[in-house]
């Protein structure tokens, strides 16, 4: 078996927008939860004020949702203190999202991740299959408070657009190619994937044994390299459907209100 793992962040989407012109779009990136993010506006912002606001907004969520600060507030939660009203409401979201896709979706598998060799120990909860999804929609709240209404933002596979049009590519998931990504245009809605082919082990027959596990038997998904991608109306959603979509496989009818994209042989 090949293994061939990754850090937290799983780059699946990405802006085809790549640099500023003079009369361009403003672009704004960092780097939170393990990943790359990047902002881009063609209406008039600080940029300087902007990349530090969205930047402590990001730390805020991964210091309250991370599994792999031993001090944040889930670690805290998952080894028995009080869950933080922070923490108690992404918590309550994802019961929600648990019951809503019939259990495809579990947030209580941190012990069959480690397992699996995915996760960084411990027992309890993971929110990680929610957490980046929600603390885009946090960022989108921001900017909408700023009036902001013109924009794209994107962290890792998640991406929450505003008004406008705006070019977003889904990246082909099997490694020996290298096609160009499949292009949408996104407007006023978010966007969420899950694939397999940026953390797993690769087996003998080419299927790979991903990071997302089948809450029915507690292991890994097996799967050819595939990525499921759903548009829906905030990426926290898109998110938790997104990863519930891969455990159920593409005879899975498509969520109320939201688009489904298979890539891949699944």
């Amino acid at each position: 078996m090949k293994r061939w793992l990754t850090g937290i962040g799983i780059l699946a989407v990405c802006l085809l927008i790549h640099r500023k012109k003079a009369d361009g779009p403003t672009q704004i990136s960092g780097r939170a939860m393990g990943c790359d993010w990047k902002f881009l506006t063609d209406e008039k912002v600080s940029a300087e004020e902007l990349r530090t606001g969205i930047a402590r907004d990001l730390e805020h969520w991964e210091q309250v949702l991370s599994t792999w600060r031993p001090d944040s507030d889930l670690s805290r939660h998952n080894r028995g203190e009080a869950a933080s009203a922070d923490l108690r409401r992404v918590i309550e979201m994802a019961e929600r999202f648990h019951s809503d896709t019939g259990g495809a979706f579990d947030h209580r598998m941190l012990d069959r991740l480690t397992a699996a060799g995915f996760g960084p120990g411990g027992t309890g909860i993971d929110l990680s299959s929610i957490g980046k999804g929600f603390a885009v929609d946090r960022v989108a709240e921001r900017l909408h408070g700023l009036g902001i209404r013109r924009y794209v933002f994107a962290l890792a596979g998640e991406v929450r657009a505003g008004e406008g049009e705006w070019p977003v590519g889904i990246e082909d998931p099997h490694p020996a190619k290298e096609s160009p990504p499949d292009a949408i245009r996104l407007s006023g809605r978010a966007l969420a994937t899950s694939g397999n082919y940026r953390q797993g082990v690769q087996q003998a027959d080419g299927r790979i044994a991903s990071h997302i596990l089948d809450p029915a038997t507690g292991k890994p998904v097996l799967r050819f390299p595939c990525s499921v991608t759903v548009i829906g109306p905030d990426a926290a959603s898109a998110s938790a459907w997104a990863t519930a979509l891969f455990v159920q496989g593409t005879d899975a009818p498509a969520p109320p209100g939201m688009q489904v994209i298979w890539r891949g042989k699944p």
